[in-house]
């Protein structure tokens, strides 16, 4: 299992957040700026709350991203951690699996499993004769 298999929320939730909230502020900005008449109390209302959505927006994923960042980082494990899970990683990678017996055919004695045997490093320096 891979140490950090699901990456962090921030940068999508982020770009989700400055996207909506910009688009958000501009149209109604457009709406605003295109209009012909005198505004009553209750289009005032939602022309502002349309737009301070919108920066409210803007504002939160310019934060979560630097958030998201910094989340990150706190996920990560310490790098004593991850130097041993390599190691035993290249380790479980150099052995070979015990298989299971397969059934016998008909007539044959079944055969014994041996486990797995540890590979064998040799103590000193490997001498290595000339090929003929």
């Amino acid at each position: 299992m891979p140490i950090l298999s699901s990456p962090a929320f921030g940068p999508r939730t982020a770009l989700a957040y400055v996207t909506g909230g910009t688009l958000l502020c501009v149209w109604t900005l457009v709406w605003y700026c295109t209009r012909d008449f005198e505004m009553s109390r209750t289009q005032w209302f939602w022309v502002a709350g349309f737009f301070l959505s919108g920066v409210t927006f803007l504002f939160l994923g310019l934060t979560l991203g630097p958030l998201g960042r910094a989340a990150r980082q706190a996920e990560m494990p310490p790098p004593e951690a991850v130097r041993a899970e390599a190691a035993i990683r290249q380790t479980a990678a150099g052995q070979l699996p015990l298989m299971a017996p397969v059934a016998p055919v008909a007539g044959t004695p079944p055969q014994p499993v041996a486990p797995a045997a540890a590979p064998v490093v040799p103590a000193g320096p490997v001498q290595v004769s000339p090929a003929r």
